[in-house]
C-alpha cells in the first residue's frame, strides 16, 4: 500500500490541535478537540483502505489483521501505561490512586471509553487531572476494529456495500443527534454515536478504490478540505453539541483530503512540509504522553503552573513522543526484527505486569472510605437528601404565621412548656428535643417559635418570605406572654443575613432579648445553645476532599472547620454566666482536640450537618441527648 505523506501530514494538525487544546491554548484553537474526529476518519480511511484491497486480492485474514493493529498500537500504549502506572503511585492520593487503576484496567480491556462515560465529562474542570482519559478514543477505534473487518467480509461480494456502509454511518449520526442533547456524555464516550466518523473515512476509501479523479478538482477538493479543517479548529467552540451536525465539518473536510489524493496541489504540499510529516509519523506516541504528562504535572504543581509552562510540556510531549517512535513503535511494527510469536509473548508479559498492579490492595484505599465517598458525591440536593425541610417542619411550624401554627398543633401545651426562639438553626433542634420529650419528659410541650433567617432580635431586618425582623419576634414575644412556659430555648445563625457578625454587638441584642423575655414571662428559664460548628461551604465537601486526601472517613475532623465559632462560644459564656442565664456549648459537645463531630456512627446518614452548620436529625439527636439534663429539669 503506498505511502501518503499528506496523512502524515493530516495527523500532524490532528495530534498538534488537541495538544494544544489540552495544553490551555482554546482561545486560539477553541475547536482543537475536534482533532480526535480527523484521527477517526483518517482511522476509518487506513483500516478501510487495508481491508478492502485484502478482500479484493484474495488475502484477507483476521488475524492478520489483528496482530497489524497489534503491532501498531499496544506496544507504544503498554509502555505509557506503565511508566503512567508508576508516577500515579509516587503522585496520587490514594482515591485519586484508586480512579487511576479502575482507568488503567478499562484501558487494557480496551473500554477506557465506557469508564468515562460512566464516570466523568471529557469538557469538566477535573478531566484535566485523569492521566488516561485521553484512552476513550482508543477504545472507540478498538471496539470499531471488531466489528468492522466483520462487517467487510460480510458485504465482499454485494454490489450493495457502499450503500450498506454507507446506511450505518448514517444510522450512527441521526444516532449522535439524538443523543447529544440529552445524554451529551453518551454521545460523546460511545461507539454507536461516534462510529459514523470511522465509516466516514472507511467509504472514502472504498471509492478511492473505484474512482479516479481529474487533476483539477482533486486539487480544489484538497484546498476545500483543509479549509473545513481550519473553520473547525478556528472557528468552533466547545460549547457547541458534539458530536453533531457540527462535527460534520472537520470530518467532511478529512475525508475530501484523502479522497482527492492531489500530489500537486497548495494543500498537499503544505501537508507534506517536513515538520508536518514528521509530527504525523510521531502523532500516535505524541497523543499518548501528552495527557499523562499534562495531568501530573497540573496534580503535582498546579493549574497555575502548568500555564507557564506549558510551552515547555508541550516540547516534552514532543521528545517523549519521537524516542516512542524511534525506539518502540519502529522496531516493533517490523516483523522481521520482532516475531508475533516474540509480540505475543511481550504483550502478555506487559498485561501481566500491569494486571499485577490492578490487584486489589487493602493497604491503598479504605474500602468503608471508598464507599462513603461514592455515596458523599453522589448527594446532589443536601436538604433533600437529609429530610431537611421535614425535620425542621417547614411551612408547618416553621416560617408560618402565628394563627398557621395554632391552625396545625403547633402551640399545643402540657403541663410544662418549653419554647424553641430563632432561626432555622433553632429549628433543626426540634427533632432531639422532641425525642429526649417523648422518651423521658412526656409532660413537656414544645412550640416551635422560629422562622428562616429570625435571629431572636428586636431589630431591623427582613426574614425570609420578607416580612419584618421585628415585628415577627413582637408576635412571638406577645405568643410567649400568654403560654407562660417553663423553659424558653435560644439559638441562631451567628452569621445569619440579620446577625451583626459582632460578637460584642450581638450579645448587646441578646441582652434586650432576654430582658423583654423576662419581663413578659418571669417564670421562664431561659436557655442559650451556643453555636454548632459551621463548615465551610458544607460538611460533605469538607469530607469529600478529606477522604480523598487520606483515605478514611474522619469520626472527627478540622479539614475546613471555622475557628471563630470557638471565639464565639468562649465570649458568650463568660459573659452569659454572670447574668444567671444557662449557656450550653454545643460545641463542648460535638468538639475535641482531635476537631469536631462529622457522624455520629461513622455513616453517611450519622453525618451532624446538613450544609455548613444546619443539624441534621442525627445531629439534633446527638447533640438533644448530650444537653437534656440542663433543658428538662
Amino acid at each position: 500500500m503506498q505511502y501518503r505523506k499528506d496523512i502524515d501530514g493530516l495527523r500532524a494538525i490532528a495530534v498538534g490541535s488537541v495538544i494544544l487544546f489540552h495544553a490551555g491554548f482554546s482561545p486560539q484553537i477553541p475547536g482543537g478537540f475536534f482533532g480526535v474526529d480527523i484521527f477517526f476518519v483518517i482511522s476509518g480511511f487506513l483500516i478501510g483502505r487495508i481491508l478492502f484491497t485484502d478482500i479484493a486480492e484474495g488475502r484477507y485474514s483476521l488475524l492478520r489483521f489483528y496482530e497489524r493493529r497489534a503491532r501498531r498500537i499496544l506496544p507504544a500504549l503498554f509502555f505509557v501505561l506503565l511508566v503512567s502506572y508508576v508516577f500515579a503511585r509516587l503522585l496520587l492520593k490514594p482515591l485519586a490512586f484508586s480512579d487511576f487503576r479502575s482507568s488503567l484496567f478499562a484501558t487494557l480491556g480496551f473500554a477506557s471509553n465506557i469508564y468515562f462515560w460512566l464516570h466523568s465529562s471529557y469538557f469538566e474542570r477535573a478531566s484535566e487531572l485523569k492521566p488516561l482519559l485521553h484512552t476513550w478514543s482508543l477504545g472507540v477505534e478498538e471496539q470499531y476494529y471488531i466489528l468492522f473487518p466483520l462487517l467487510a467480509f460480510a458485504l465482499r461480494q454485494s454490489r450493495w456495500r457502499w450503500a450498506a456502509i454507507a446506511l450505518c454511518a448514517a444510522a450512527s449520526f441521526v444516532w449522535a443527534i439524538a443523543t447529544v442533547a440529552a445524554h451529551p456524555n453518551a454521545a460523546f464516550y460511545l461507539l454507536p454515536a461516534r462510529a459514523w466518523e470511522l465509516l466516514l473515512g472507511a467509504l472514502g476509501a472504498l471509492w478511492v478504490a473505484q474512482n479516479t479523479l481529474p487533476a483539477k478538482a482533486r486539487v480544489s477538493l484538497s484546498i476545500l478540505g483543509v479549509a473545513l479543517i481550519l473553520v473547525a479548529l478556528l472557528g468552533l467552540n466547545a460549547h457547541l453539541a458534539h458530536p453533531g451536525a457540527y462535527t460534520l465539518i472537520p470530518t467532511l473536510g478529512t475525508v475530501l483530503v484523502l479522497v482527492a489524493q492531489s500530489p500537486g496541489g497548495i494543500a498537499t504540499r503544505l501537508l507534506q512540509l517536513p515538520p508536518m510529516v514528521w509530527l504525523g509519523q510521531i502523532s500516535y506516541s505524541a497523543y499518548l504522553w501528552h495527557q499523562p504528562l499534562f495531568a501530573f504535572w497540573i496534580y503535582r504543581f498546579g493549574k497555575p503552573s502548568f500555564e507557564h509552562y506549558a510551552i515547555a510540556l508541550i516540547a516534552l510531549t514532543l521528545l517523549l513522543a519521537y524516542a516512542s517512535w524511534r525506539f518502540i513503535e519502529n522496531p516493533t511494527r517490523n516483523a522481521a526484527r520482532i516475531s508475533h510469536k516474540q509480540l505475543a509473548w511481550y504483550s502478555a508479559a506487559a498485561i501481566m505486569l500491569l494486571a499485577t498492579a490492578l490487584v486489589p490492595q487493602t493497604w491503598l484505599i479504605n474500602n468503608r472510605a471508598n464507599e462513603a465517598l461514592q455515596q458523599l458525591v453522589h448527594i446532589e440536593n443536601l436538604y433533600d437528601h437529609f429530610e431537611f425541610q421535614k425535620n425542621i417542619r417547614n411551612q408547618v411550624c416553621h416560617s408560618v404565621s402565628m394563627a398557621e401554627r395554632e391552625r396545625n398543633g403547633c402551640l399545643h401545651t402540657r403541663s410544662k412548656n418549653m419554647v424553641l426562639f430563632g432561626d432555622s438553626y433553632a429549628a433543626s433542634l426540634y427533632q432531639g428535643l422532641r425525642h429526649e420529650r417523648d422518651s423521658r419528659h412526656p409532660d413537656y410541650g414544645i412550640i416551635q417559635l422560629t422562622d428562616g433567617n429570625a435571629p431572636p432580635f428586636f431589630q431591623d431586618g427582613q426574614i425570609d418570605g420578607g416580612a419584618s425582623l421585628r415585628d415577627i419576634n413582637e408576635a412571638k414575644l406577645q405568643a410567649i406572654a400568654a403560654l407562660q412556659p417553663q423553659k424558653i430555648v435560644i439559638n441562631w445563625m451567628i452569621y445569619g443575613k440579620n446577625s451583626s457578625n459582632d460578637p460584642q454587638k450581638e450579645l448587646e441584642a441578646l441582652q434586650t432579648t432576654i430582658a423583654r423575655l423576662r419581663t413578659v414571662s418571669p417564670v421562664s428559664s431561659i436557655v442559650v445553645i451556643g453555636p454548632a460548628p459551621n463548615w465551610s461551604v458544607s460538611l460533605q465537601k469538607n469530607l469529600i476532599e478529606f477522604i480523598s486526601d487520606q483515605a478514611e472517613f474522619p469520626r472527627y475532623m478540622q479539614h475546613g472547620l471555622s475557628a471563630n465559632e470557638t471565639q464565639w462560644d468562649a465570649y458568650f459564656s463568660s459573659h452569659l454566666q454572670k447574668t444567671g442565664i444557662t449557656y450550653l456549648s454545643a460545641l463542648d459537645e460535638f468538639c475535641t482536640p482531635a476537631g469536631c463531630l462529622t457522624s455520629v456512627d461513622g455513616t453517611i446518614q450519622g453525618m451532624t450537618a446538613v450544609d455548613w452548620g444546619h443539624l441534621t436529625k442525627a445531629g439534633s439527636l446527638y447533640l438533644a441527648e448530650k444537653i437534656a439534663p440542663h433543658i428538662f429539669e
